[in-house]
């Protein structure tokens, strides 16, 4: 049961994120916070994935927050942060599919923009709403 809370939480938490970056281009770090603490509350009455799988899920957030810091600010720090909180939820494998899955629609999305010159390879684009996309894909049963 608190598999399905842990997943609610993460799913809400997109949501949110993924509405202020594309409205702000800024996400507002007690979301952040918040939804990290709902999570670690939930964490012990769930037993499938193990404590380790976990912390690997969040060096992910962490790997991206240092790229964050390398690219001086290019790749968003809270980008860094959301994927910390949902590796703690869905574990390193479910992080990395989660991650992989959004930097792969984010760039298809990016190359039609470029092809229909309504951006170039200097403007910046939103991604968490495409990581809500890549988590509502691999989440929501669309079928059978």
């Amino acid at each position: 049961m608190f598999e399905y809370v842990i997943r609610g939480l993460i799913g809400i938490l997109l949501v949110i994120v993924a509405i202020q970056d594309i409205k702000w281009k800024k996400i507002r770090l007690w979301i952040v916070i918040l939804s990290g603490l709902l999570l670690c509350l939930c964490i012990p009455f769930c037993s499938t994935l193990s404590i380790t799988d976990r912390v690997c899920g969040l060096v992910i957030g962490l790997g991206v927050i240092l790229l964050s810091k390398a690219t001086r600010g290019k790749i968003g720090m809270g980008d860094g942060l959301v994927l910390g909180v949902t590796g703690m939820g869905l574990g390193f494998w479910g992080n990395m599919e989660l991650f992989a899955l959004a930097l792969a629609i984010a760039a298809f999305f990016s190359i039609v923009l470029i092809i229909l010159s309504r951006a170039n390879r200097k403007k910046s684009i939103p991604f968490m709403p495409f990581l809500l996309l890549s988590y509502m894909f691999l989440n929501i049963p669309i079928w059978g």
